[in-house]
């Protein structure tokens, strides 16, 4: 048997910890440690929400679960927004953190922003809601391949807006980032997108720095291939 890690999971925009609800009993009857804390404004926090929520908040709300939890040698894993929220958290913390997961999300370099990723359509609907001063409504499931009609009846209801500047926020990284393994998972069941788009990227970079591997789903895949999103998380 491996021995038990300590994994934490950061849902991505519009979602909550409820996100991971088939894939945490999964990792934990493995015997790892495994939470999912949720950010501030979504989930059960959406009473929360306002407009000075920025990606700044939701990196101290993981940073602040890692440290009250007292949690060493992490995994961190972060799912699509995630990915930007667990890169400013290794940034802060990296005594605390062991190895990276990116689940069909994004590596962010210094300076970028969630919105720097998205395609144009989905930036033009964002920068409307944004130029009314409002929180960002999430965009239909399908957008992100989600047919599954199970996965619709429980995601759809539980989404909530998301406060804006989480999304414009540019992240700020040192220049002596710190590393540690990496592996960047994609999605592939629903077409090209920006990760696979970056997937693209990173193997003609051929970084040996990053592994990658894929897994054939939406991007809901805790959802939609719950099993198999677990095992690629464990083995990574």
């Amino acid at each position: 048997m491996p021995s038990p890690k300590t994994f934490v999971l950061i849902h991505g925009g519009w979602h909550g910890s409820w996100v991971w609800r088939d894939v945490v009993p999964l990792m934990r009857a493995a015997g790892h440690y495994v939470s999912a804390p949720t950010l501030t404004g979504l989930g059960e926090r959406s009473h929360l929400a306002h407009d000075g929520i920025n990606l700044d908040t939701h990196i101290e709300d993981v940073i602040a679960h890692i440290e009250m939890e007292d949690l060493h040698a992490v995994t961190l894993i972060g799912w699509s927004y995630g990915g930007i929220v667990a890169t400013g958290v290794l940034s802060s913390i990296p005594q605390r953190i062991a190895a990276l997961i990116y689940l069909d999300s994004f590596i962010p370099q210094n300076g970028q922003a969630l919105v720097d990723f998205v395609p144009a359509e989905a930036r033009l609907f964002l920068d409307a809601a944004k130029s009314k001063g409002k929180l960002l409504p999430p965009l239909p499931l399908s957008v992100f391949g989600v047919t599954n009609q199970s996965t619709l009846d429980f995601a759809g209801p539980r989404l909530r807006s998301q406060p804006w500047q989480s999304f414009y926020q540019p992240i700020k990284l040192p220049a002596d980032m710190a590393k540690v393994p990496t592996t960047f998972i994609a999605c592939t069941g629903f077409g090209e997108t920006p990760v696979t788009k970056q997937l693209h990227d990173i193997l003609a970079k051929g970084d040996p720095a990053i592994r990658t591997t894929t897994i054939e789903s939406s991007h809901l895949c805790m959802l939609d291939a719950p099993a198999e999103t677990a095992a690629l998380l464990m083995a990574a």
